[in-house]
């Protein structure tokens, strides 16, 4: 087929996959419902233009939105200034507690309350100084004790390490030293240093990270003798603070500086091993090597160290206690006197010039006075900088991981020394002057160190403090790389920050050190001794061994399945796939011809597993056609897809694969991502859910990853970064969903799957219950789960499971498992979703819960149809929790986010759940007590009436009477509901807001109302909680009764609809029909003997119709009823040949199908005669191989695609998976009755341990609530006082009336309440977690977040590149035709000109990419009308025309790059080598380098097959953008 030539320039005719992107869609054939749409009649030009939803996932969320960035605005102001406030507190506050520690210091009194005419002084006495002391300790040992909890916990509950001996040693000699340090600082120099020169000293401890950056900086780098300088001009200039004051002061005891700035900054070497490569010293690869050890062995050595550390400096104060002149022994025996009451003397002095003004001296004269001192003084300032400096660590990482770094916290930490010298400067400046200016906040007593001079610029010229501005330029040029962050959104804080945790008195140090330095990739040092070993590392390492970039990126692939949806359903989760494919391409074009570097990106594959694909087809038993629900996806893809680009779209047919378990249907989606729905005949593959499961399994982790020919280690960087993504075959999501899901994913490597919000889609009142109950599930139970544990159940219809996990050891293995006992067909087939996390949590790995990855999933609407659907998951649930908790101490053992306790809450909700139809059965006495005002007794028998009448049908009759039965007393039961909760609300005011009841009620519909206001976009769910609290009875007693009484029936009970019958069902009716007639012929044998099983009588009468008797009975002749049958099924085979002969419907009035054979007008009369035999009807029939050409693939319905056939090698791997663990299984009829009678012994114990169990509780609990008078609490709250006046004794009687908690109170509000604290609790900690991912996600582009350098169109560009794309690359052209859908007023509109301008428009192109270059290639032409409807480009013209420059030359530079590397010969055209062209590289020098895109190995593109035509992109050149 030739190709047809473009409509424009600048664009080649090729594309880069081998079906052209203007190639026809159809061929002009003789099929009318396959005409393209060049053929288009003037009377049919009117459209039917597809116009934007909003529902489900598509529902507006611009308020959202700018809500989100509204926050994050808010999130950048608020972090900034907590960060700065807090540390400056902080500084501040500590530099207050060592203000206090020198002996004999004199400080300036106030005198407002002594004498205002004179002047006094006070001195510190020696238990002043030990509360002090103590503080300074407390401010140490708080981090330190936090890391040891911290150690202990992840010892305890998670896998730390052991270190040897040499690891433990070098973590024991550092951490001595660097508590050495901070001691000394804090003990000795502190003490003797004014504030401003304190603070301005803690600016000079980068001495060691400053060498080791000079030492292993990248020589490659092409401005390294210019950083070289720069790190000795740091490193000298942070040195000069070793001898400049002490010199300066001459006091000897400041020459332990160099010794404490050495000592601190050693402590944060760790981080400042930059570049390794093969010609560094063999001493650094030793420091990086022990630097791993201690990565992976922190926790473990921190549990002893962080102890040692607190004993250091203790030590270290006893001994600044000795250099003092004090007994170090007191700072023990004087700790209650320091702590209790006492006082401090005041003495007067008089003030003395010495040589000038400047210079004032004061002596001692008579005069004194004792006055209280505040014993808790120290410990309050202890804790305000516990909790500063924890505040600013917890802002700061929080700052980190919602990527607001820069600003919030290099920026603010960097601000800190400034800010806290000028407010120093001020405090003591105001101090100085008057004493008495803090006389109201700060004991005056107590006061900062203040400089020793009256005037500023003699601090700075003789006490040399400018030169600390080369110590605070130095310490921001070695801690440079904390502005150029590259983590990844919600990064670890292990990964954030060298050491995990920070040190109280120097937290702004402490965190700037610490931060990492983000580098692209972690290599082993392993890797790098053996690369540098055998000499083939190259000048800088990128990839250990010979893994490449592209291993790295992230593959999605979409596994659903399918069974019998409907049109609607599919639509949804159709129009999902097209929005992800969409989103996808836009990713891929940025990088591919822009060359953007986007951490985002992704390659996507859909995989459709359609269970029960194939029925009898309508000409022949013995043939296989696709049935009506196949049929109906391929109606309806064009419609999704048309729904989804706002403009009609029809794909190419699909590609059809005959294959060894039905057959595949391909589609090339408008992406150029593959969409593959695998066809499941159940006659050749087992079918149901979770064997589809372990198709895709197998097919995609098995075949196509272990397969290929590649080394162990590239396969298992696949591994990793491989995603499977279950859906069901209604789901709607957007593709910022799964995304989310990703980042958890790249978050913890350790985590094996992750689920998002599921939102329940349906009208009626179960659906309204369901949206309610869902809701309450994720807000509290899931969210609960994702913080204190693991989620236990990621649902089959939206979650992301990691590839690598799968592929483990007794996962994917282990769920092909066939049930063979009664419990595995609950377990594993009736909730195979639970049972595979279930598998995943005891190996491991933890599955998370995201709420900010929203699905819409379609709901039952019937009460029959929900209870059928919990009749499945009830017992699944309970049965996988059960094996979890017995398997619970090597659960724990193994997965480090499992502990004991949750174990325990895990054993307190399955408690709940086996008692709860017995809790909510005493419920129903004490409503039908309080509303009747019957006993208690007489409440039993009549609740308990309707529920053993429910059990009794549940165990005997059929499942349609057991819910009829459960439909009545529902509605019973919501009427006594109803009257309950008027019932409650009259108790709450005749017993007040204070009495049990009432407080419980508020509670527990409280913390509903908190729950959905922290839910703002799904508070609306709060409006069905009326429907979900009448059904409580009927969900939580009902449902359980009929889950277990039904545990035998292991059927789906859902989508359940009637099907042609298969080929075998029919081989079994003839067999069956076979068995009869044998029957009945030996009946016919025993009639004669008078044995036979029916009568007939011979001859009989009756009276009056009363009764009848029959003499002579003989067994009754069934010969006509076989006759009969006989003749049907010879009238029905005629019936079904005649059919695929083509006769007309007028032989039978039933609407007939048009046979597939495609004879029309043919007629009866046409046909030729045939003798009346069986024979006669019999008709050739055409030799098949189902792997050739079997039926299905010629059907119509289909549309006429290719046909094509699997590879040889993948047909091997079909066959072999089949034969293993997918072959139908064949249940004899011993078996079957054997699994029948298990499932029902199973039943009847279950049912029995329930009933016994709930019973005994409801008997004990009714016994005692008989005796509440003798077993009762009384009620400390909303007493009733009764006050009465005796006249005749003249005494006041009062008179106290207690509320009695009775023992059902006491249950509900000791079990539940404790429940629901723990949920609530949960809840606002994954509350805390989803606002972080949400504020990660978002980057605002308000003119007030970007500096003046990034205010251009090159920034814009950058910032919005895969906007920009999903714009260019849009189906809808109605923008380059120039027509759309006219939205004017009707008196306006040129109806009639639309339509003609439409007459010979050529079918759109369905291709993005070619979407993308047409759209570029006009934008170089200045088209101002096509550039206007482009609103990523920016809001005005002169931003458009900006970033459209940008966008230009980056294309440029892109294609440039592309044509040099073509140029470059290629040693090997191995399929698995480099590609030829390499993206990675391309752009100019200002480009960075792209490790984002590279074609992934099983992709299409960039294949070193030779194209047909040229690949190289062609563009007009540009002339101007203004």
């Amino acid at each position: 087929m030739a190709a047809r030539k473009s409509g424009y320039k600048g664009i080649p005719d090729d594309s880069d996959l081998s079906d052209s992107e203007f190639q026809p869609l159809y061929d002009d054939n003789d099929e009318l419902d396959q005409r393209t749409a060049q053929e288009t009649k003037g009377w049919n030009l009117f459209r039917d233009v597809p116009v934007k939803k909003e529902s489900g996932s598509m529902t507006s969320t611009a308020w959202v939105d700018r809500s989100v960035k509204l926050l994050k605005l808010l999130a950048y102001i608020l972090v900034f200034v907590v960060v700065l406030g807090s540390a400056v507190i902080a500084k501040g506050t500590l530099l207050f507690i060592t203000s206090q520690l020198k002996k004999g210091r004199q400080i300036t009194h106030c005198n407002r309350a002594l004498a205002l005419d004179r002047q006094f002084i006070t001195v510190l006495t020696l238990e002043e100084r030990i509360t002090w002391l103590w503080a300074v300790l407390i401010v140490f040992a708080v981090p330190e004790i936090a890391v040891f909890v911290r150690s202990m916990r992840i010892c305890f509950f998670k896998t730390a390490k052991k270190p040897s001996p040499v690891v433990f040693f070098v973590a024991f000699l550092i951490e001595t030293l660097q508590t050495v340090g901070i001691a000394t600082f804090l003990l000795i120099i502190l003490p003797e240093l004014d504030v401003v020169k304190g603070t301005m000293l803690m600016n000079a401890f980068c001495v060691i990270p400053g060498i080791l950056n000079a030492f292993t900086r990248d020589p490659s780098n092409p401005r390294y003798y210019i950083i070289i300088v720069l790190d000795v001009l740091s490193v000298s200039a942070q040195v000069t603070a070793f001898v400049v004051w002490p010199l300066l002061d001459g006091t000897p005891i400041l020459w332990t500086i160099p010794m404490a700035c050495i000592f601190i900054s050693l402590g944060w070497w760790e981080n400042f091993i930059g570049h390794i490569d093969r010609h560094v010293a063999v001493m650094f690869l030793y420091l990086c090597e022990i630097r791993d050890d201690l990565k992976k062995t922190r926790y473990y050595t921190q549990r002893i160290l962080s102890i040692w550390k607190i004993v250091v400096f203790m030590i270290c104060i006893l001994i600044s206690m000795e250099i003092q002149g004090d007994h170090s022994i007191t700072f023990f025996s004087h700790v209650t006197k320091a702590f209790g009451v006492r006082e401090y003397y005041v003495h007067e002095v008089q003030a003395v010039l010495q040589n000038s003004i400047e210079s004032l001296d004061h002596t001692i004269i008579e005069g004194s006075f004792i006055l209280p001192a505040y014993w808790a003084t120290s410990l309050w300032v202890a804790l305000i900088q516990v909790v500063a400096a924890y505040i600013c660590f917890g802002a700061g990482k929080f700052a980190c991981k919602i990527l607001i770094q820069k600003f919030s916290f290099t920026f603010a930490l960097g601000l800190v020394g400034p800010v806290a010298v000028n407010l120093l400067i001020y405090f003591c400046a105001a101090r100085n002057a008057n004493p008495c200016v803090f006389h109201d906040t700060i004991p005056d007593y107590l006061s900062f160190v203040i400089p020793p001079v009256y005037f500023l610029k003699h601090y700075i010229s003789r006490e040399m403090t400018w030169i600390w501005l080369l110590w605070l330029a130095s310490q921001a040029w070695i801690t440079i790389h904390t502005w150029t962050p590259r983590c990844e959104r919600l990064a670890a804080t292990d990964k954030l920050f060298a050491k995990p945790w920070y040190t109280g008195a120097l937290i702004d140090q402490s965190l700037l050190l610490n931060r990492t330095k983000d580098e692209d990739t972690d290599i082993s040092v392993e890797d790098l001794i053996e690369l540098k070993e055998d000499g083939s590392i190259a000048s800088s390492v990128s990839e250990p061994r010979d893994v490449k970039p592209s291993d790295s990126i992230t593959r999605i692939y979409i596994c659903a399945t399918m069974w019998h949806e409907t049109k609607e359903e599919m639509m949804e989760f159709l129009k999902s796939i097209f929005r992800l494919d969409e989103d996808q391409s836009a990713r891929r074009v940025a990088q591919k011809y822009l060359g953007i570097i986007d951490p985002d990106y992704y390659e996507l594959e859909a995989n459709i597993y359609m269970d029960d694909a194939f029925e009898i087809s309508d000409h022949s038993a013995e043939d296989s056609q696709v049935n009506r629900f196949v049929k109906t996806l391929v109606e309806t893809i064009d419609e999704a897809a048309s729904e989804v680009h706002l403009t009609n779209v029809r794909l190419r047919p699909p590609k059809k694969y005959p294959t060894p378990y039905g057959g595949r249907l391909v589609w090339t989606l408008p992406g150029k991502n593959k969409m593959i729905c695998h066809l499941k005949d159940k006659s050749k593959i087992r079918h149901k859910k979770r064997w589809s499961q372990v198709m895709y399994m197998y097919y995609l982790l098995g075949h196509r990853l272990m397969d290929l020919p590649l080394s162990v280690d590239r396969k298992e960087v696949i591994a990793e970064n491989t995603y499977l993504l279950a859906l069901d075959g209604d789901i709607d999501f957007k593709p910022c969903a799964a995304t989310l899901l990703v980042d958890l994913m790249k978050k913890d490597k350790n985590l094996g799957a992750a689920c998002g919000r599921i939102h329940p889609v349906g009208s009626g009142f179960m659906a309204w219950y369901q949206i309610f109950e869902y809701a309450i599930g994720h807000w509290l139970q899931k969210s609960t789960e994702h913080m204190i544990g693991c989620v236990l159940c990621s649902p089959g219809c939206f979650s992301l499971f990691r590839g690598k996990a799968l592929m483990d050891d007794n996962v994917m293995r282990k769920y092909t498992l066939t049930a063979s006992e009664a419990r595995h067909f609950v377990q594993y087939d009736q909730g195979e979703d639970r049972w595979l996390c279930t598998l995943l949590l005891q190996r491991g790995y933890r599955v998370e819960y995201s709420a900010a990855s929203d699905a819409y999933t379609h709901c039952p609407e019937r009460f029959d149809e929900f209870f059928n659907q919990r009749r499945r998951w009830v017992p699944s649930t309970m049965a996988n929790i059960i094996d979890l908790l017995t398997d619970a101490k090597h659960t724990v053992r193994v997965n480090d986010n499992i502990s004991m306790l949750y174990i325990a809450y895990q054993s307190m909700l399955m408690s709940g759940t086996i008692l709860g139809p017995g809790t909510i059965f005493l419920m129903m006495i004490g409503a039908i007590n309080a509303i009747t005002g019957l006993s208690n007794l007489q409440a039993l028998i009549l609740n308990a009436v309707p529920v053993f009448l429910f059990i009794i049908v549940c165990m005997t009759c059929k499942s349609e009477t057991q819910l009829k039965l459960a439909n009545i007393i529902t509605c019973l039961y919501a009427m006594i509901m109803m009257i309950v909760i008027i019932g409650i609300a009259l108790q709450i005011v005749e017993d007040g807001w204070l009495a049990p009841t009432s407080m419980f009620f508020i509670a527990t519909f409280g913390i509903f109302f908190v729950t959905g206001a922290l839910h703002p976009q799904e508070i609306s769910c709060l409006l069905y909680i009326a429907i979900y609290y009448i059904t409580i009875p009927s969900m939580y007693m009902l449902l359980i009764i009929y889950s277990l009484c039904n545990l035998n029936n292991v059927s789906w009970g859902t989508r359940e609809v009637v099907q042609k019958k298969t080929l075998k069902e029919l081989e079994l009716e003839k067999k069956a029909a076979e068995e009869a007639k044998k029957k009945m012929d030996n009946q016919s044998v025993l009639r004669w003997f008078g044995k036979s099983e029916e009568t007939s009588g011979s001859l009989e009468f009756s009276i009056s119709g009363l009764f009848k008797c029959m003499c002579c009975t003989n067994p009754k002749d069934h010969k006509e009823d076989l006759h009969l049958l006989q003749i049907s099924n010879t009238l029905e085979k005629i019936e079904k040949r005649l059919d695929s002969l083509g006769a007309p419907p007028e032989i039978d009035n039933r609407p007939r199908r048009r046979s597939s054979m495609g004879i029309r007008n043919d007629t009866l009369s046409m046909l030729p005669e045939y003798a009346d035999s069986e024979d006669s009807v019999e008709i050739p029939r055409e030799e098949r191989d189902d792997l050739i050409n079997p039926y299905w693939i010629e059907d119509p319905n289909l549309q006429k695609g290719e046909v094509d056939f699997l590879t040889t090698a993948e047909t091997e791997f079909w066959k072999d998976l089949i034969d293993a663990y997918l072959r139908p299984i064949d249940e004899n009829k011993e078996e079957k009755e054997r699994i029948t009678t298990e499932l029902k012994n199973l039943r009847d114990n279950m049912v029995f341990a329930f009933l016994m169990l709930n019973a005994l509780f409801v008997l004990i609990i009714f016994i005692l609530q008989l005796n509440q008078n003798q077993l009762h609490i009384k009620w400390p709250f909303g007493q009733k006082v009764h006050i009465q006046y005796h006249r005749e004794s003249n005494l006041v009687e009062i008179e106290r009336e207690y509320l009695m908690l009775e023992p059902i109170g006491s249950l509900l509000i000791i079990f539940f309440g404790s429940v629901m604290a723990i949920q609530f609790f949960g809840m606002i900690l994954h509350r805390l977690g989803t606002l972080t991912h949400l504020l990660s996600t978002v980057s605002l582009n308000w003119y007030f977040t970007k500096n003046p350098n990034e205010i251009s169109g090159d920034a814009m560009f950058e910032r919005r590149a895969v906007e920009i794309a999903k714009d260019l690359q849009k189906l809808n052209v109605d923008d380059l035709e120039k027509r759309g859908v006219d939205d004017s007023t009707v008196s306006r509109r040129k109806t009639l000109h639309n339509l003609e301008r439409t007459r010979d428009n050529r079918h759109s192109v369905i291709n993005l990419d070619a979407n993308f270059k047409r759209r570029l290639t006009i934008l170089q032409n200045n088209d101002t009308y096509t550039l206007s409807r482009l609103p990523s480009l920016g809001g005005d013209a002169a931003t458009r025309r900006a970033t459209l420059r940008a966008l230009m030359t980056r294309r440029d530079s892109v294609l440039a790059e592309r044509r040099r590397s073509q140029l470059q010969p290629r040693d090997s055209a191995y399929m698995y080598d480099e590609p030829l062209v390499d993206i990675n590289m391309v752009g100019r020098a200002s480009i960075p380098y792209n490790k984002g895109y590279e074609p992934a190995l099983d992709s299409e593109e960039d294949t070193p097959l030779p194209p047909r035509r040229s690949t190289t992109v062609r563009f007009r050149e540009r002339e101007s953008y203004m």
